[in-house]
């Protein structure tokens, strides 16, 4: 492959330490071709992540203020010190597989109307309800083909994503992967999902209440409400509330559930109650599994108290960068 393209990845970063060397190491053997540079972002962890980082001989960047972590920050901050043609976004639980760099390379040199590139995933088996059913839904997560995002990340063009003023949203706590892609469909570009393997994703171990707990105190169930509220009054408003279609209908449910409640009347109750007792059935069926359907209840209406959380939460201007710092300098890799 002549003219061979200058890469930057990003490796957002939150206490990684069990895996960023591994990620690391994936990286650097699929890219041994190209001219690159790794920049580990990190959100200050409270382990050794940015040590490992650093003696892996990569950039490592961090964060000042701790209340700035959220999901969307850490490919923002990467970005911001980037200097490639071509920025591929990881996480530090991820490996990234063989193969996807020449093929997501080779599909964007030749199709100038296209932003970025991702691959297919490969997740080891969840132990909590979330990444069962995430793993049982990838085909719907990652749909090959044409797509209006691409979650989990991608290689994209620089030039593209400096039309559209930014990379990540600095202020979301998720979704903002969803964001970027509407801002980019919105300037004009589309996106693409490759049936070539791009990367395998460790889940978390965690029992599905702490998870919860977990994804409240972290505010990541807010990513629904601040994604709205980072599109109102934008042209892509529409297109934000499909993304969040479904947690915004079951929130309306639960108002009007909570109503029926309140009236008194217990015939009121029992039928608006009936749908969600349907829910809770076929989830059961689909899954041989009544606790199965109860946390499909539970996680949906986390995310339903999420999205109103963040529907009222102040949003950061999202291209006015965070306060950072240089841990190291990565060590003449280029």
């Amino acid at each position: 492959m002549s003219e061979l393209p200058f890469i930057t990845v990003s490796i957002k970063t939150f206490n990684e330490a069990k895996g960023i060397e591994k990620t690391i190491d994936s990286i650097r053997r699929q890219l041994v071709a190209y001219p690159h540079e790794i920049i580990v972002a990190d959100s200050l962890s409270t382990d050794n992540t940015r040590e490992l980082a650093a003696a892996k001989g990569v950039t490592v960047v961090s964060l000042v203020h701790p209340e700035e972590r959220c999901c969307g920050v850490g490919h923002q901050l990467g970005y911001l010190y980037s200097t490639g043609e071509y920025l591929l976004l990881m996480d530090g639980d991820m490996v990234l597989e063989e193969g996807f760099i020449d093929a997501a390379v080779g599909f964007l040199k030749s199709h100038a109307e296209y932003a970025g590139v991702a691959g297919t995933v490969e997740m080891d088996e969840g132990s909590n309800y979330e990444f069962k059913s995430r793993k049982q839904r990838l085909h719907k997560i990652y749909p090959l083909g044409d797509s209006n995002h691409l979650g989990g990340g991608g290689l994209y063009r620089r030039s593209a994503v400096e039309k559209v003023g930014y990379m990540t949203h600095r202020g979301l706590h998720g979704y903002e992967e969803a964001e970027l892609g509407i801002r980019l469909r919105n300037a004009g570009y589309k996106l693409h999902r490759l049936d070539v393997p791009y990367f395998s994703h460790t889940s978390h171990n965690m029992p599905t209440m702490k998870m919860l707990q977990y994804r409240w105190r972290s505010r990541f169930l807010s990513g629904p409400g601040e994604l709205l509220r980072s599109a109102w009054g934008k042209p892509w408003f529409r297109e934000a509330f499909s993304v969040t279609r479904n947690e915004a209908i079951f929130t309306v449910y639960l108002l009007v559930l909570l109503l029926a409640l309140i009236s008194g009347s217990g015939l009121l109750f029992a039928i608006v109650l009936l749908p969600l007792l349907l829910f809770i059935a076929l989830k059961a069926v689909k899954n041989r599994s009544l606790l199965a359907g109860l946390h499909s209840v539970l996680n949906l209406g986390a995310f339903s108290a999420g999205l109103l959380r963040g529907l009222f939460t102040p949003l950061p201007d999202p291209t006015q960068p965070p306060d950072s710092q240089v841990i190291h300098h990565q060590d003449g890799e280029k």
